[in-house]
């Protein structure tokens, strides 16, 4: 069974790929560029065709023009663990493995920690807690600017289909993530992060936020991480992204934005 996703323009080409020209080559995938279960010196853009993309469980994605391959692979040096079948003659902008890891090794305390939790969060591997990785350099000196809210019981935190304002740290209690038919897709509790991908990709909200109990939220506002984050280099906020883009994919493989 396919999971189709909502048409949307793609901001990696059309805000990224121009500016990079220096990192990528172009080049046609062929099947020794994809197979499963290995690790490779480069990953990729796909610029012309689609790839079909199977996990475990036999559920599939297209991926199109405008979709990486391989990125949170490249960040920890990692095999594929999805099968990607060509479709059609496919050329993609081809980046190196190593470059990707450099850039995101030497950006900012808070990118680094989105990435590494999302990392967390595509492999299904123990949680790094985003709020105390980057606590030290990050967090502990901006008080001032991100308040802490409480919510009560069954409060909603936002909406699916909201622009959205914030991400969020829990700081106490509990937040659940709900599908449009209402079916828990995510919990988080004190110490997780939540909310940031919409930011980043400047997309609308995908599930709707509630607080489970009374729960105290650390917020990030949206004007500040544009500051904030448009001072990275284009390369390393182009890797985010990627990174951002697999973990959508394979919340959709999963289902659990429904």
């Amino acid at each position: 069974m396919e999971i189709q996703e909502k048409k949307k323009d793609n901001i990696i080409l059309k805000k990224y790929i121009p500016l990079l020209k220096k990192y990528y080559k172009i080049l046609e995938l062929t099947k020794e560029n994809i197979k499963y279960d290995q690790d490779y010196e480069e990953c990729f853009i796909i610029k012309e065709g689609s790839v079909l993309a199977r996990d475990t469980s036999g559920k599939t994605f297209t991926l199109k023009p405008g979709h990486p391959i391989g990125f949170a692979e490249a960040m920890v040096s990692r095999s594929y663990e999805l099968e990607y079948i060509l479709k059609e003659d496919t050329s993609v902008y081809a980046f190196k493995s190593s470059e990707i890891r450099k850039a995101l090794a030497t950006s900012s305390s808070l990118t680094r920690g989105i990435a590494k939790y999302s990392i967390d969060r595509i492999f299904n591997t123990k949680k790094s807690k985003t709020y105390h990785l980057i606590d030290d350099g990050f967090l502990s000196k901006q008080k001032e600017r991100f308040p802490m809210i409480e919510f009560a019981d069954d409060q909603t935190i936002f909406m699916r289909n909201q622009k959205p304002k914030f991400f969020f740290y829990v700081e106490s209690g509990k937040v659940e993530l709900y599908s449009r038919t209402d079916k828990i897709v995510a919990t988080y509790y004190p110490g997780d992060s939540f909310g940031e991908m919409a930011l980043f990709t400047d997309s609308y909200r995908s599930a709707t936020a509630k607080s489970v109990g009374k729960s105290t939220l650390q917020l990030v506002s949206r004007d500040y991480i544009k500051e904030y984050f448009e001072n990275e280099d284009p390369f390393v906020k182009f890797s985010l992204i990627c990174i951002l883009e697999r973990l959508r994919a394979m919340n959709n493989l999963r289902n659990l934005i429904l």
